[in-house]
């Protein structure tokens, strides 16, 4: 039967619909050798490849498991120093060795993780065994502990304060943290997955789903740890060290793990409030500043400026900020795994700025600034009435040379620590913003204040050059003009007669009056423009003030008004407005023949070597000074006949500054000045002048804001100003 149940192996017989001739299986043994042979070729392969692992790649794979990462970081360089013309520093930069750590090393309590790390890579593979982890733990908590001990002695910082600090590193850099790992929760909340849009083809959104599948990045475990940068960081975590300690640390780096030391550059002021508002100041670009040297320069910042770099804000540290500044360098620093430092190299070293050199005599100039600062303390006699005067609001000395501009001093009162702005002490600033004497306006360059009767070397030149004035002419002053109570003298002083050399050294009102109505106020116009009034000087400090210059009268207008404004605008009244820099400049051009200097600060700059009190320069750019202006159409009897009246107001018993500014070692030329302010408040007080009168080498100003009469108040100023010449060997008898 057929359909009966029998085994072909067993009965040798083929069943129904096998092949004649087809035989199962003639040779299983043939079959399972070539199956074993196979098999044994696969392990064969496996064991070549594991062997090959184990002897000769090991060392490539422990180089990728210690894979290094570099970074470029900058490298400060200072700016250019400003110098005295002696030599003596005012400003510079010096350099301050700071203590970074890396984070975790200063982490408490530790990161398990990275402690584990630590020791594995400290520990042969062979002795990876649980017990040797946790002496190396152990170990390295102590190196730990260690490290920050010999820290706290080397710096002189106690425990407590690095503890503190720590701290606070820690707190801001898990603030951090966990703001980031908030993101990623939200980030890695479930979305919903993507349902096929109305209309949209089956295959379309399998494509579409299938795209973003293969593009995506995996989304982090949950439970996979979150380390950001600031982890793998060095802080700083001391700000200035010595030298010395930072050599200590240099040299002995196994003592200090997880330590390096930083350079940095700090702006300092050695001489403090020393011509504050000359030198200036440098504070933190502001990011406008950026936006905005990034406008200009779309291919690259010249300059190279970047947040967090100093500029400067006034005076010379803004005016020549392309000459001070320096270019910082670059250097590579290589970091293994874990963020430690293991190499650096320089790459491009930084350029330093270029030094400046200063016109200032440094001592005249510190004398300069005690007589404002005894001034401005107050309170004070009047020395011919002994009276007491007024207590000044602020005051301005300059000093020029006549025949180059150069200032050999500029002192301006009150005045205020230029390291206030590099150490800030909050009780001090505010100290100082809420003084109402205004101790950060730089008053050298910037204030301008009705002249008052120093203008009237102007006027008389105006009136000698239009023709129609006589030096030696005299007008008889009863003390006013025509009414008593309109265009008077001084406290209605009566002078009688007087010619010009009279009338400036006695200061005679009336005398100028009548000029100007007999001449009109157009000579007074044109030779103020001359002379440079209502215009810059051009001094190399920047935001001068240009004063106020009133035009000429308009078609049209009433002349009883304009003769009005020419009798005010004769005394230096009206609306005058006149810096110290103008009248200063005025007086030089008196001294020297005609010719208009331009003041100026700077006498050169590039590198500078200062030896016992002498500046060299080292491949130093020396600046000319500008060529003095030649003031077009003044006459050299003009100039004589003005010398003739400024001596006589120093020399004359009779004149404003006899008895207040003479001195018996030197003559001197100048004139007092006494301006209205209205308003019930004190006059301002003037005293302009050259010395010596006979052979003028500098021409000087005082003046005193809100401090009453010029011969009573800034004269005695002025007296002692020119003994700090002859004390300071500026000048000889």
């Amino acid at each position: 039967m057929r359909n009966r149940l029998h085994s072909p192996f067993v009965t040798g017989r083929t069943s129904a619909g096998v092949a004649p001739g087809g035989a199962i299986d003639q040779s299983p043994g043939l079959r399972l050798a070539l199956l074993f042979v196979g098999l044994a070729i696969l392990m064969v392969v496996v064991a070549v490849r594991l062997t090959q692992v184990q002897s000769q790649l090991g060392e490539s794979f422990a180089a990728a498991y210690q894979m290094t990462t570099e970074r470029f970081e900058s490298i400060p360089s200072t700016t250019g120093r400003i110098l005295s013309s002696d030599g003596e520093v005012l400003a510079q930069d010096v350099g301050l060795f700071g203590v970074q750590v890396h984070y975790r090393w200063l982490e408490e309590p530790p990161d398990p993780l990275w402690l584990k790390q630590q020791v594995l890579s400290q520990l042969d593979r062979r002795e990876r065994r649980p017990e040797r982890i946790r002496e190396g733990v152990e170990r390295l908590l102590a190196q730990r502990a260690e490290m920050w001990r010999r820290l706290s002695q080397v710096a002189g910082v106690s425990p407590e304060a690095l503890a503190e600090r720590r701290r606070g590193i820690q707190t801001r850099v898990e603030r951090v943290l966990q703001k980031i790992a908030g993101s990623r929760t939200r980030q890695n909340a479930e979305a919903p997955p993507r349902m096929a849009a109305p209309g949209e083809s089956w295959w379309r959104w399998a494509w579409s789903s299938a795209a973003a599948a293969l593009t995506t990045s995996p989304e982090r475990e949950r439970d996979e740890p979150l380390i950001i940068q600031e982890q793998l960081q060095y802080h700083p975590i001391i700000s200035e060290i010595s030298s010395d300690m930072a050599a200590v640390i240099e040299t002995q780096p196994h003592f200090f793990p997880g330590v390096r030391v930083a350079l940095a550059v700090r702006r300092v002021y050695p001489r403090h409030d020393a011509a504050a508002h000359l030198i200036g100041y440098r504070t933190a670009i502001s990011n406008e500043a950026l936006a905005d040297r990034r406008g200009r320069f779309p291919k690259g910042d010249p300059l190279d400026y970047r947040a967090g770099d100093q500029v400067g804000l006034a005076g010379l540290e803004q005016y020549y900020e392309q000459q001070l500044r320096g270019l910082r360098g670059e250097q590579r620093l290589v970091f293994n795994r874990r963020g430690e430092l293991i190499h650096k190299e320089l790459t491009r070293p930084p350029r330093f700025g270029q030094d400046l050199v200063l016109t200032l005599n440094l001592n005249l100039q510190h004398a300069a600034e005690q007589l404002l600062d005894a001034t401005l303390q107050g309170p004070r006699q009047d020395e011919l009435t002994g009276a007491e005067l007024p207590v000044p609001r602020g005051g301005c000395i300059a000093a020029v040379d006549v025949r180059t501009g150069a200032v050999l001093a500029a002192a301006a009162a009150p005045r205020f620590d230029l390291n206030l702005l590099v150490n800030h002490d909050e009780a001090a600033w505010q100290r100082l913003v809420r003084d109402p004497r205004k101790p950060f306006f730089p008053r050298v360059s910037e204030m301008a204040l009705p002249p008052g009767s120093v203008f009237k070397v102007l006027s008389a030149a105006a009136f000698l050059q239009s023709g129609r004035l006589d030096p030696s002419e005299h007008v008889y002053c009863q003390g006013f003009l025509d009414n008593p109570d309109a265009f008077r003298c001084y406290h209605s002083l009566v002078h009688g007669d007087v010619d010009l050399a009279d009338a400036l050294a006695r200061s005679c009102n009336v005398y100028f009056f009548t000029a100007a109505r007999r001449i009109g106020p157009d000579p007074i116009y044109e030779w103020g423009r001359r002379f440079g009034f209502g215009q810059p000087t051009g001094i190399d400090l920047p935001h001068e003030n240009s004063g106020s210059f009133p035009v000429p009268a308009v078609p049209g207008r009433r002349p009883a008004k304009a003769s009005g404004e020419a009798l005010g605008l004769a005394i230096g009244q009206a609306r005058l407005t006149a810096t110290p820099l103008q009248i200063v400049r005025m007086m030089a051009a008196v001294a020297n023949g005609g010719r208009l200097v331009t003041p100026h600060l700077v006498e050169s700059f590039g590198p500078t070597v200062v030896e016992t009190g002498v500046v060299q320069a080292a491949a130093s750019e020396d600046l000319s000074p500008p060529e003095p202006h030649v003031i077009f159409g003044l006459s050299p009897a003009t100039l004589r006949a003005i010398d003739r009246g400024l001596k006589r107001v120093v020399a004359d018993p009779r004149g404003t500054g006899y008895k207040t500014v003479r001195i018996r070692e030197m003559a001197i030329a100048g004139k007092t000045g006494t301006a209205e302010t209205g308003g019930g408040r004190e006059d301002h007080a003037w005293f302009a002048g050259y010395v010596p009168a006979d052979r003028p080498k500098i021409a000087f100003v005082v003046v005193l804001e809100h401090a009453g009469s010029g011969g009573h108040a800034a004269g005695p100023v002025a007296r002692e100003f020119v003994q700090a010449m002859l004390h300071t060997g500026v000048l000889h008898p």
